[in-house]
């Protein structure tokens, strides 16, 4: 088993933490606009050019979310690597820069929990709801001045009340990536253009319009698990 693990930093908004060296066969990898050196606290660090048409956010996003094209045939794409990470992956697996891990076994676990599906996920450690996330979505300073609401009204007729919600701070997926989960992936980005980047909103939506395309739940709990420590943002904004 080969994973690729891999974070994106756009806007200095965080800084790369140092993982924990792995008991498997793996690679971590950061894509960012920040002058950081190419080989920095275990990641291999990927520079890209900054996207003056999107937010900070929304251009990390596309890394969050588009998977299939940062990973084609289950390799980083030749428009970002040199040839040292071209070695096909198994899985992949998105981290939230915030997050810092700090068990070797981690690569292993979250292959473990994958089993035979396309994709997995941690349940959303506090609510079930996206129309409960939008009320706690709406007092944060990062969401301020995003149709939050409007969102959720827009999908009320599809998605009831008490659905579901995922943390979307970590996803593993099967590489390389099945139709099926390349369009559930363009979905997600495309809600994510039309609405808001608060993307746990917009995935039950997407998960109604795709059918058989649920995400396996990775055991544990985000807050409180024994695979990585969830550490503060450089600044809320």
């Amino acid at each position: 088993m080969h994973a690729l693990i891999y974070t994106a930093i756009f806007g200095d908004y965080d800084t790369l933490k140092q993982p924990v060296v792995q008991d498997q066969s793996c690679e971590f990898v950061c894509f960012t606009d920040a002058n950081i050196p190419s080989s920095t606290n275990g990641w291999h660090v990927v520079r890209v050019n900054p996207d003056r048409t999107l937010h900070p956010r929304m251009q990390a996003k596309q890394f969050k979310l588009l998977s299939h094209n940062v990973f084609p045939n289950g390799r980083v794409a030749m428009s970002y690597a040199p040839f040292t990470l071209r070695r096909p992956a198994d899985i992949s697996i998105w981290v939230d820069a915030s997050l810092q891990i700090k068990c070797p076994s981690f690569g292993r676990d979250m292959h473990a929990a994958l089993g035979n599906r396309d994709w997995a996920m941690f349940a959303h450690p506090d609510r079930d709801c996206i129309y409960d996330e939008a009320e706690v979505s709406a007092t944060m300073s990062k969401y301020h001045g995003l149709p939050i609401f409007p969102q959720v009204e827009a999908y009320r007729s599809t998605v009831p009340p008490r659905d579901g919600l995922y943390a979307c701070a970590v996803i593993v997926r099967r590489e390389p990536a099945s139709e099926r989960m390349k369009a559930v992936n363009a979905l997600w980005w495309e809600q994510n253009l039309k609405w808001t980047y608060q993307d746990q909103l917009s995935l039950p939506y997407v998960l109604r319009q795709k059918r058989q395309c649920e995400p396996t739940r990775i055991p544990g709990h985000l807050w409180s698990n024994k695979w990585f420590d969830v550490m503060p943002h450089n600044a809320d904004t």
